[in-house]
């Protein structure tokens, strides 16, 4: 008894010990007060303006609130307007906070107002009110809870008059919404009640002109995790750039409860029509099935037909759903997707893909996993995706594709077109930790042809490694790795490619023939930039390629010299880059020194049965220009097939210059004359010292090489 005795007096006391401590708050604090303790505040601590018109209303007991005027509120530094209102009720029951209820008596807003801008570089106009940290350490980690939610009744809220606008100064953009109204009715422990909603968005960049619309009943109750929606629709109207926009949704009933989950099928839809876009999708999800806890839908489908800028996609998404509430559990046992996409863009027009796939959700241990398989024309894909963290990411993935024609789908690059240099944005390679494999066994693009190719991918820290990599190619093999540094848009390469054939590779990928043999070739180079042309510019490193039992199409050197008649001016008697015409070759060599983005070489070797060749100069990849010196000697005599007697040790010097789209080519014919001496030696001093050729087929050869 007396311990009793004891806790009842203890008790009597907290309640008086609360009871003095409300009137001393009531005597102390009042409106006057908290306008100009907030005033003050929002000055010195954030250097706005903050005005509140007349006299704030407190109340403290039974019911704690506050009732406020006019509020008006600066930017940062100016006393241009960030935010206003015309008037603010705000009231809390206080004696069933002891209990865990949160019991709202009141929520009113008229006439608010906010001016959300975000600057060009990314600071929002709200940032200093927020406090973000500026240091990633400062920013507590999330943490979950496991406690039992408390008791929420709300009387009534009502927002009338409200709007908000965004302004992006980076790109122009301009969202607003205003006419913002919401009311409902009581929000009391589950039981639903009349819930209203209208506003009007209007926004530029694209234009914008919307009015959206809810009604329906809705009802919560925390504590018992139930939820109520009764006869709910929405609607929304209006035009987005110059085509007509309307969405809607339908949701007679769905109700969840710890021990059932049931309601009738929700229903929704979106039809964009215009001289722009033509779309119409239509949302059907079947009723829900199970408990609060778990439950399930048999079936969520999406009927899409859309089509903008001369590109289509049509068809259906179906999939069921699981979910467990408890263990936050998610699963797509049997996602099916069969989509027709078209346009003038895809070479074949259109491509039908069905999709079959598995997804799964755990996202109270933050892990998921995915399983796609498709299966379009002659492919065969097979994709499995394993996340053991979503943020940030971490996952690991697998993908099998047995054969993969991508000149079907996408058209390749005009001639002569060429995208801006604009700088390569390496961001999304930051943060995610993500490696896997993928096999690939044909694949053509941009005309070439490989098989048998395997890569194995890493992504950590900022750094994407492709290593190894190898497939088959035209006869040879290609091996090497990739590694890509967001952290300083470092790009490194290495690559060897052994014994490949080279004329088929080229007529495929440059569609030129002009240049056939078994080469190889070994590539190790490295670049920082945040452009294209920056990244050629800083190009370093080193290359080397060797050809075996090669030609050089579209000129026959040793032809050319045997057809040379001394007097006869410095025309050759071919024709450049005639396709009957070569230069046979049993092996050439070139080393390279990368710098800068200049390719140094001095050390060109090639031998034929009737001459050698070597050579020295600049290839600028930077600048995209040539500055290079081929020099052929003759090895053989020409008697007999109608040329100079004897044409041993002759050197023909072959300037390359220009740029790649546009190379030319010189031949010192004066070179050669002066080598034969006698009478074609004083015929020298008659001839032209140069013969410069620009449109011939080499040059067009040339291009089809270096072409951007």
């Amino acid at each position: 008894m007396k311990a009793i005795r004891i806790v009842f007096y203890a008790a009597g006391g907290l309640v008086l010990v609360a009871l003095l401590a409300i009137v001393a708050a009531v005597l102390v604090i009042d409106g006057a007060f908290v306008k100009q303790r907030a005033e003050r505040l929002m000055k010195e601590a954030h250097q706005r303006s903050l005005s509140i018109e007349g006299t704030p209303k407190l109340t403290l007991f039974p019911v704690a609130g506050i009732e406020l005027g006019k509020v008006r509120l600066s930017e940062h530094a100016s006393e241009k307007e960030f935010l206003s209102l015309d008037s603010a009720r705000i009231a809390v029951r206080v004696m069933p906070l002891l209990s865990g209820t949160l019991e709202v008596e009141a929520l009113s807003v008229a006439g608010f107002k906010a001016n959300l801008v975000r600057a060009k570089d990314g600071r929002m106009n709200t940032d200093d009110l927020a406090g973000k940290a500026t240091d990633p350490k400062q920013v507590e980690p999330h943490s979950e809870r496991h406690g039992k939610a408390g008791k929420l009744r709300i009387s009534e809220v009502n927002i009338q008059g409200a709007g908000v606008s965004f302004r992006d100064e980076a790109s122009g953009r301009t969202v607003s919404v205003t006419d913002v109204n919401l009311k409902t009715g009581r929000l009391a422990d589950g039981e639903p009640a009349p819930v209203s909603f209208s506003a009007h968005v209007k926004g530029t960049n694209p234009s914008l002109d919307v009015k959206a619309s809810l009604a329906g009943r809705l009802g919560m109750n925390l504590p018992k995790e139930s939820f109520e929606i009764a006869g709910l629709t929405f609607e929304a109207k209006g035009n987005v750039d110059r085509d007509a926009l309307t969405v809607t949704l339908s949701a007679p009933q769905v109700s969840i409860t710890p021990a059932k989950a049931s309601g009738s099928a929700v229903t929704g839809g979106l039809a964009l029509k215009g001289p722009q876009r033509n779309v119409d999708v239509k949302l059907r999800i079947a009723a829900l099935e199970g408990n609060g806890s778990a439950f399930s839908i048999s079936s969520i489908a999406l009927d899409i037909d859309a089509f903008a800028e001369g590109n289509g996609v049509k068809g259906r998404i179906e999939t069921p759903v699981s979910a467990s509430l408890s263990e936050r559990t998610w699963s797509l046992p049997k996602f099916v997707a069969d989509l027709t996409f078209s346009g003038a863009a895809i070479p074949q027009k259109a491509v039908t893909i069905p999709v079959h796939a598995e997804f799964k959700a755990d996202l109270a241990k933050q892990t998921g996993s995915a399983d796609i398989k498709t299966k379009f024309d002659e492919s065969s894909i097979h994709a499995k995706i394993s996340a053991s963290k979503f943020a940030p990411l971490h996952a690991t993935f697998d993908i099998d594709i047995d054969k993969l024609n991508l000149d079907r789908y996408i058209a390749p690059k005009p001639a002569g077109e060429s995208k801006p240099d604009g700088k390569i944005d390496l961001a999304p390679l930051k943060g995610p930790t993500v490696s896997g494999k993928v096999q690939i066994g044909a694949l053509k693009a941009n005309g070439a042809s490989a098989g048998n190719i395997k890569a194995e991918i890493k992504l950590a820290g900022g750094k994407l490694d492709v290593s190894p990599y190898s497939a088959d190619l035209y006869g040879g093999r290609l091996a090497g790795s990739l590694s890509v540094d967001a952290n300083s848009n470092r790009f490194e390469i290495k690559d060897t490619v052994t014994d490949v054939t080279l004329g088929p590779l080229l007529r495929d990928v440059a569609k030129k023939d002009m240049l056939d043999g078994r080469a190889t070739l070994n590539l190790d180079v490295t670049t920082v930039g945040a452009t294209v042309s920056a990244l050629k510019k800083g190009l370093s490193g080193s290359a080397k390629i060797e050809v075996k039992d090669g030609a050089i199409k579209g000129i026959n050197v040793a032809e050319s010299v045997r057809s040379f008649k001394p007097g006869s001016g410095a025309k050759s008697s071919q024709t450049a880059g005639e396709s009957t015409k070569q230069t046979d070759f049993t092996e050439m060599s070139a080393s390279f020194t990368i710098k800068n983005g200049v390719a140094h070489n001095e050390d060109l070797k090639a031998a034929s049965p009737f001459l050698r060749l070597g050579g020295a100069g600049n290839i600028d990849i930077g600048n995209s220009t040539l500055d290079y010196t081929a020099k052929a000697t003759l090895v053989a005599t020409a008697k007999g097939q109608g040329g100079p007697a004897d044409v041993a040790g002759i050197t023909v010097p072959v300037k390359l210059s220009g740029t790649f789209d546009k190379p030319s080519w010189n031949i010192d014919y004066s070179g050669v004359l002066g080598s034969l001496g006698g009478a074609a030696g004083g015929a020298a001093g008659k001839i032209t010292d140069t013969v410069k050729s620009t449109a011939g087929g080499v040059q067009d050869k040339l291009k089809g090489l270096f072409g951007k």
